[in-house]
């Protein structure tokens, strides 16, 4: 029996396409990263490598020291109101999101436990963007109280002040880049998606026709954006995959802590946790965002966008998924992960060289932090709310855009241009899906042709 997410006419199943695409893009990055750095350390004259393992432990190093700061302010609210002073605001709002966190986990249960399909739904999502909101507030009080947690405040003084114009076209750059470009991409594809699949569903409730161009769409973003849309088949693997990777990260993060706690005479290395960062930056949205897709797709079964064409990254319809603890596990899965990895790629604060593509770990934060709630925007509010969803993604790209543009969180100011742009052309597809998603009469009035007009208007003002 075929897919019924395919079209008809397919010679080739484009989901299996597309998962082996996401498997083997990650494979193809952790080793080229491995042969990488192997080479360039059989090339490298033996003295130069040991000044740069010298340097590179004192980096990671520091990077543990404000990982440790980051999860001590986190978990360090006092209860008294005077033990709050002077920062009231962060700590009650703290408090209020804990709550909030609390009694979403005890609806969800209750949820579960009696097949509320809606109230499962509506508490997961007041979990997610609760969760979200605490740790942005614990993250916003870590940066203005660092000099005070931190050993080294003339560090961060240096941070503040150094700035370049140019950048060069080392390898390091040149990763960077395309790290840029990919996270362009991936969140330029949360609006585009959300306005084919209204497209596509406008025109097949009054066609009665397929979705293959949806699907087609879909698989193409896939392809780009390493989100993969799978059918119920591939929804196991890629989930016990994901789950399977966050325990591995827990668990080494604890044996390594334990080991080095009782016997800190003779620590494990850990230099190489440098070279983690540009996977985790690579990775960060992808493996969040499918936690967040099995989280939607999980809490929409039983309830009427089920079985819409946009129900989410991920079609978990299989009957040998079982929803309480596959949703279950996404929660606490998406808390493990989400902490840790943003938690993780924020904690870089070393000084860079001359012409180096490098961001202060604040302007990481922010934005990382707004890029997982336009995700979760798109994923997780109903279909119902699409208007509410569309001026939601408005609000949360314009506040990356005049975040970008008033704290230059990149130390090159051309990269601080052309993300500006880059955002700004985001904020513009968000804006012509929000009127074009506004009356179904609009979808189906507009031409293909029309709407990618619209969408690639911002390019014009390169037209010489």
């Amino acid at each position: 029996m075929s897919d019924p997410h395919l079209g008809s006419g397919s010679s080739a199943n484009p989901n299996l396409v597309l998962t082996l695409v996401y498997f083997l893009t990650i494979a193809a990055i952790l080793i080229g990263t491995a042969v990488y750095f192997i080479v360039m350390a059989r090339i490298t004259d033996p003295e130069v490598r040991l000044m740069e393992l010298i340097t590179t432990q004192r980096e990671v190093q520091h990077l543990i020291d404000n990982l440790s700061s980051q999860f001590s302010n986190f978990w360090r609210l006092p209860l008294r109101w005077r033990s709050m002073k002077p920062y009231y605001t962060h700590q009650t709002l703290s408090w209020i999101f804990i709550l909030a966190l609390v009694a979403s986990v005890v609806v969800l249960i209750v949820a579960l436990a009696l097949d509320l399909a809606q109230v499962a739904r509506i508490s997961t999502l007041t979990y997610v963007v609760s969760l979200n909101a605490l740790f942005m507030v614990r993250q916003h009080l870590y940066y203005i109280r660092r000099t005070y947690l931190t050993y080294d405040a003339e560090h961060y003084l240096v941070l503040d002040t150094t700035k370049f114009y140019y950048f060069d076209w080392s390898v390091f750059n040149v990763v960077q880049l395309g790290i840029l470009v990919i996270e362009f991409l991936q969140l330029l594809s949360f609006p585009i998606r959300d306005l084919l699949d209204a497209l596509y569903l406008s025109k097949n409730q009054q066609l009665n026709g397929n979705s293959d161009g949806s699907n087609t769409a879909s698989f193409i973003i896939g392809i780009i954006t390493m989100f993969a849309n799978l059918s119920s088949k591939f929804y196991v693997i890629q989930f016990w995959f994901l789950v399977s990777v966050i325990g591995c990260i827990v668990l080494v993060m604890t044996v390594i802590h334990t080991y080095n706690a009782m016997r800190p005479h003779r620590p494990i290395a850990i230099y190489w946790v440098k070279y983690l960062l540009p996977l985790a930056n690579l990775l960060y949205l992808p493996m969040l965002v499918m936690l967040i897709g099995s989280a939607a797709c999980l809490s929409k079964i039983g309830t009427e966008d089920a079985s819409d064409s946009s129900s989410g990254l991920l079609r978990c319809d299989s009957p040998s998924v079982v929803k309480p603890l596959y949703l279950a596990l996404t929660v606490v899965a998406y808390t493990a992960g989400y902490v840790i990895l943003t938690a993780f790629v924020t904690s870089f604060d070393r000084i860079p060289i001359k012409g180096e593509i490098h961001y202060k770990s604040q302007g990481v934060a922010f934005l990382k932090n707004m890029s997982m709630l336009l995700s979760i925007d798109f994923l997780l509010v109903a279909n119902s709310y699409r208007h509410i969803r569309s001026i939601l993604s408005l609000v949360i790209v314009l506040s990356m855009v005049c975040f970008n543009i008033n704290t230059q969180p990149c130390f090159v100011e051309q990269i601080n241009y052309w993300r500006t742009y880059g955002f700004c052309c985001i904020l513009w597809v968000a804006l012509i899906v929000t009127m074009l998603t506004n009356e179904d009469s609009t979808l189906s009035d507009t031409g293909t042709g029309g709407i990618v007009s619209a969408l690639a208007y911002p390019m014009r003002i390169f037209d010489f």
